[in-house]
């Protein structure tokens, strides 16, 4: 994963989590958009509503890696889902979320 970043300093300023850990994802975090959009919420047609991707609220994903930003900050990248508004449809998604977006689940 790492093969291109060379690790020069102590600590490490990147790991690969193995196993990976369980975790959840607040996708308002994970995937800030602005809320507001061009539509009022009563303005956006109900096949919108019902197919679009729901980014909002949490969703169980998988922490694979952290990775350090220049500017001192953590990022988890993690495997998860996002469903549809009617939730028949899913969208699995890969991607690097700052470390604010995810809660470790204890396992008990």
């Amino acid at each position: 994963m790492f093969e291109d970043w060379p690790e020069s300093f102590t600590p490490p300023l990147r790991r690969e989590v193995n196993p990976p850990q369980p975790v959840l994802v607040d996708l308002a975090k994970a995937i800030p958009i602005n809320r507001r959009g061009p539509f009022g919420r009563n303005e956006i047609p109900m096949r919108v509503k019902a197919g679009g991707l729901t980014l909002t609220g949490q969703t169980p994903g998988r922490l694979l890696a952290w990775a350090r930003t220049s500017d001192g900050m953590w990022l988890g990248l993690v495997e998860f889902v996002v469903m549809t508004g009617n939730q028949l449809g899913r969208l699995p998604v890969t991607q690097w979320c700052q470390q604010g977006a995810l809660t470790p689940i204890d396992h008990q």
